[in-house]
């Protein structure tokens, strides 16, 4: 069974990153908090160092064979009583696990070039203005469970790391790498110039092409707009490749998790 310190004291200073995280952002924090089973089993297989490990009494059983497995040595375990979860991270908790990561850039650029795609395509994510935590979230799962490279983030992308990303990623997150970028069109013309990507712009016009229609280069920057402004014409103006999701009469767009599912089911899927 793994060893854990027990701790009865919700304000002991060995808490101090799991208390009130309802009311925190963790924006600037040098941590970031990972829940439940499954995020916190990818977060022990990713690249991003872990600090400690929270768990109820009542999760250590179900919990300690996945520590014991994938744990580094040397980080704490610190348990609670169920009864004091909720007093130290400020709601209803039960799912009984929480770990801290360390934020550290853990990837570069080169890192998006991998060879993840399981089709002869190669398809980096583009992100540049998506700000909700819940579509960023969204778009990890999609990315990581269809085999893109990776995923670039520009300047007013949201954290990817927040607690409400991290959920709805189920752990996407951690599964393929990453950049959030300090100049998007700066490695947009680095990675079309220098490597040999074509922008696609994923747009509602007419002049788009159809998706049914579409032929995907080898190597593509998917660059997904939010579900209000869209991409930005900086960002479309180096797309070669605008695309479109045809839609029947009286509907006029998708929402961001769908779309991301079909454009990358369709640039990636076997030919």
């Amino acid at each position: 069974m793994i060893s854990s310190q027990w701790i009865t004291d919700e304000q002991d200073v060995r808490l101090a990153p799991y208390r009130g995280v309802r009311d925190r952002t963790l924006r600037g924090e040098s941590l970031f908090l990972a829940e439940g089973d499954l995020v916190v089993e990818r977060l022990l297989e990713s690249r991003f160092p872990v600090e400690s490990i929270l768990i109820s009494e009542r999760a250590k059983g179900r919990v300690g064979p996945l520590l014991e497995r994938k744990l580094p040595a040397g980080v704490p375990v610190y348990e609670v009583s169920a009864e004091k979860m909720p007093d130290v991270v400020g709601f209803p908790f039960h799912q009984g696990v929480m770990a801290a990561g360390r934020r550290e850039r853990v990837w570069t650029l080169d890192d998006l070039r991998g060879r993840r795609s399981c089709s002869r395509n190669r398809v980096i994510v583009v992100l540049p203005d998506i700000t909700k935590p819940d579509n960023v979230g969204v778009v990890f799962r999609n990315a990581a469970a269809l085999g893109a490279d990776g995923v670039l983030l520009g300047e007013r992308a949201c954290d990817p790391l927040s607690r409400r990303g991290l959920r709805t990623s189920m752990g996407g997150v951690f599964q393929l790498p990453w950049v959030k970028t300090e100049n998007l069109l700066r490695d947009l013309d680095f990675l079309i110039h220098a490597w040999g990507y074509v922008g696609c712009a994923t747009v509602l016009s007419p002049e788009a092409v159809d998706l049914r229609e579409a032929t995907w280069p080898e190597r593509v920057l998917l660059c997904l707009g939010n579900e209000y402004d869209g991409l930005r014409e900086e960002v479309i103006s180096r797309c070669a490749c605008p695309i479109t999701i045809p839609m029947a009469a009286g509907v006029d767009s998708l929402n961001l998790g769908v779309s991301s599912g079909i454009f990358l089911y369709e640039a990636l899927r076997q030919k």
